[in-house]
């Protein structure tokens, strides 16, 4: 009887299991012919995937973990023309000035001379001076990375993060310089809301709906009604709805009230959480956050951050966040950083590199000091 050699049965064997990632490497690699190594396990995936249905459920796409739920999610959103690609963001020589009205002395402190002056001059023309908030300055965002945004108050990270977004007010008085392109293309030539969602600081939510229903109300408000859709496109915005809840944490709680001052609702972290949500379920792929570490503990940031970066690996959407003080473990979870001084960029680059750049211009982080404090320090001249 011919017995099977151990190397016949060895190379029969697949070279990774159906749970098992593909090596990182392999994405970097080109094969020139179909010599592709792991070809048949994608294609394996790949069939696996096309026999998902949006309706089949949380439970069922939930199997294998929720890193595989999100790569379902994907596959199917492509599949229904609902994923678009993540644009390259581009901002030339942006700037943007302001006219401020000069104010007193006595105007500023609000003394009693101050409001009788201007009731008895109610017609005297206001005196304004030109106020230059962003300086020109140019930069790229990769698509699919996240960026940590490190300035002091009033260095103008609200005012980029607005500019954009596209939410910057523009008038006689205020005027934007430059422009940004997503791919190429103008703003002008699109719609920003559809590709860029923007996180204000402040949380504005209806206190009596659940967590649930607010994501709800918020995909109507951004992507229409789900009865206008078709069945499948239907489904997968269902089923998006819960994978933000499962993204955020939100799955305990989804039939909580949201609550304010006045109605017992969720905790401060949790209520930061729906405020972030409720960008994420409408789509965009460009995904901006302005303060959110408001009011949380370090704790609460670095779960919301962690949830934004696994969204940002798992979906391909590019982070954008501004944050003031953040702990050195926040910052790790960032690719590049973007510093802001007084309007002016002082570094863009890959986090990794920003100490030994400081380290050329002779400033040297001390031991045991936290390097987002020291690098605040130093731009903004305190570090002398």
């Amino acid at each position: 009887m011919a017995s099977t050699s151990p190397t016949s049965s060895a190379s029969k064997k697949p070279l990774l299991d159906q749970d098992e990632k593909l090596p990182e490497v392999y994405n970097s690699l080109h094969f020139k012919s179909v010599q592709d190594p792991y070809r048949s396990v994608l294609s394996d995936r790949m069939s696996v995937y096309s026999t998902i249905h949006a309706g089949d459920g949380v439970e069922t796409m939930l199997m294998g973990g929720l890193e595989r739920f999100y790569e379902k999610f994907r596959h199917l959103s492509k599949r229904v023309n609902l994923h678009l690609a993540t644009p390259e963001v581009r901002f030339e020589n942006l700037s943007y000035t302001v006219q401020a009205r000069q104010m007193t002395m006595a105007e500023k402190q609000g003394t009693v001379g101050s409001y009788i002056g201007r009731i008895f001059t109610p017609f005297k023309e206001a005196v304004y001076k030109e106020k230059v908030v962003l300086q020109p300055m140019d930069g790229i965002i990769k698509p699919g990375s996240m960026t940590l945004i490190l300035a002091n108050p009033g260095s103008g990270k609200s005012t980029f993060l607005k500019a954009l977004a596209g939410k910057l007010e523009t008038n006689k008085k205020s005027v934007q310089g430059g422009q940004i392109t997503f791919s190429g293309l103008k703003s002008s030539d699109i719609d920003p809301l559809k590709i860029v969602g923007l996180v204000d600081q402040r949380d504005n939510h209806a206190a009596t709906l659940t967590v649930r229903e607010t994501f709800k109300f918020a995909d109507m408000c951004l992507n229409g009604d789900p009865e206008n859709h078709p069945d499948e496109l239907r489904e997968v915005a269902k089923l998006r709805t819960e994978m933000i809840m499962q993204l955020l944490g939100l799955t305990n709680c989804a039939d909580t009230v949201v609550g304010d001052a006045l109605l017992r609702g969720l905790s401060g972290g949790e209520r930061k959480r729906v405020t972030v949500g409720e960008i994420l379920v409408g789509g965009q792929s460009v995904f901006l956050c302005d303060e959110i570490s408001t009011g949380l503990d370090s704790a609460a940031t670095f779960d919301i951050v962690t949830s934004l970066r696994t969204w940002c690996k798992t979906m391909g959407g590019t982070v954008i966040i501004a944050l003031l003080q953040p702990t050195p473990e926040v910052v790790e979870q960032f690719d590049d950083i973007l510093m802001l001084n007084e309007g002016y960029m002082v570094y863009h680059g890959p986090r990794t590199s920003i100490l030994p750049y400081f380290e050329n211009l002779g400033f040297y982080c001390p031991l045991r000091v936290d390097p987002a404090d020291f690098l605040i320090e130093v731009t903004s001249g305190r570090g002398k």
